[in-house]
């Protein structure tokens, strides 16, 4: 039979780790929260939402901004590139996060850049891919960019480019402004020295052979011993002498794209097969040898990945700065002009096809930003799109 005390001793043992575990409850339950931001470490949005807005007001205020954001993940608004919009904070939560969504070619480096009065608060940016679901994930982002520093780059890898969609949100405002720009640039250096795309003449797709082939690649017309440059850092896979392309140098890319730059009809080669390159070194000279014996001086620049690529949009120059913000936001209408039709669209376009429905005239609106003559509004129905009231 067992003893007293050796029936109490599981007892007391399991009445200690209750009090025990009572007494820490708040201590553990911060452990927690500190374990579960180590495995899924919050974004800068949510820090913000976590220390501010919830310290602040509590978990209503998160809730309220939270549903913003998830409101902007559905939102189709289209714009083309380059592309410059200037919001203002707004009064309201409900009113916070805004979005576009817009096609990045391939070769092009995307640069989201946001510039705030210097009376306003952070802003947040989100960078998404749109596939299928149409509807990102919050959590699948490509990009973040920190609000002290409001800026990321991106680079596309698809061979056909990519579908993108960039969220913004901003604290409850105070009527400070920020401006939003998103421009792209080539991803390669220029193949020929003091050169641009005004020196291509022959593109691709051109009829070869009498048709009965297709130019995979682009011809860049320069002098007779024009240096070549290296569009990327990589390594020489090879270089050869004869067939169409003459003297020729296949360039490994080394900077993670997984290309391969073909240059064709070389006056002379400067690399050797094995060699490192950096991006700008001269690796040749311009001729017309192989099949180009007949013609001007050019380069044949081609790109391969699994089969070519048309170069074109990696060699194209940088975009301007986008279109010019006509309308202020010093005092914005508050409902749709008494005087003339008016439309929301899904794109600041005067085309039909981009129209969601017609306005009516006098119907509150609240207006979120502008770009060039439009201003992007949100009706009291809760559509957001955009509207020009010229």
């Amino acid at each position: 039979m067992p003893s007293k005390t050796s029936t109490l001793r599981p007892l007391l043992l399991l009445a200690s780790i209750l009090l025990m575990i009572a007494a820490c409850h708040r201590y553990f339950g911060g452990v927690t929260e500190a374990v579960e931001n180590i495995l899924t470490p919050r974004t800068p949005r949510q820090d913000f939402a976590h220390d501010s807005l919830r310290s602040d007001s509590g978990d209503a205020l998160v809730a309220a901004w939270d549903s913003a954001y998830l409101r902007a993940l559905t939102d189709t608004l289209r714009v083309d590139l380059p592309y410059r919009e200037r919001f203002r904070y707004p009064a309201s939560l409900e009113l916070s996060a805004s979005s576009v969504r817009f096609y990045l070619p391939p070769g092009r480096q995307l640069t989201a850049t946001v510039r705030p009065d210097s009376s306003g608060g952070p802003v947040f940016g989100e960078l998404f891919a749109v596939g299928d679901p149409a509807v990102p994930d919050a959590r699948d982002a490509l990009l973040r960019w920190s609000p002290d520093r409001p800026r990321i780059t991106y680079e596309s890898d698809r061979v056909g480019g990519q579908e993108l969609l960039l969220v913004v949100q901003t604290p409850p405002g105070n009527g400070s402004h920020y401006e939003l720009t998103l421009q792209t640039t080539p991803a390669l250096t220029f193949p020929v020295a003091d050169a641009s795309v005004r020196n291509i003449q022959s593109f691709w797709g051109d009829s070869r052979s009498g048709g009965q082939r297709r130019h995979e690649g682009n011809d860049i017309f320069a002098p007779r011993g024009t240096p070549l440059i290296a569009v990327a850092d990589g390594r020489v896979r090879s270089t050869k002498t004869g067939g169409l392309g003459g003297k020729t140098v296949w360039l490994r890319d080394g900077e993670g794209r997984g290309l391969t730059y073909y240059y064709a009809h070389l006056d002379s080669q400067l690399v050797r097969a094995g060699q490192s390159v950096s991006r700008g070194d001269t690796i040749g000279l311009v001729g017309n040898t192989g099949n180009a014996r007949t013609t001007p001086p050019h380069l044949h620049f081609g790109i391969y990945r699994n089969g070519a690529r048309d170069p074109y949009s990696y060699l194209r120059g940088p975009d301007g700065e986008g279109p010019t913000v006509r309308y202020p936001l010093q005092d914005p209408p508050d409902a749709v002009p008494e005087r003339g039709r008016h439309y929301l669209r899904y794109r600041p376009d005067r085309d039909r096809t981009v129209v969601v429905r017609e306005l009516t005239n006098t119907e509150p609106i609240t207006v979120l930003g502008v770009t060039e003559r439009y201003y992007r509004i949100r009706t009291a129905a809760g559509e957001t799109g955009f509207a020009n009231f010229d």
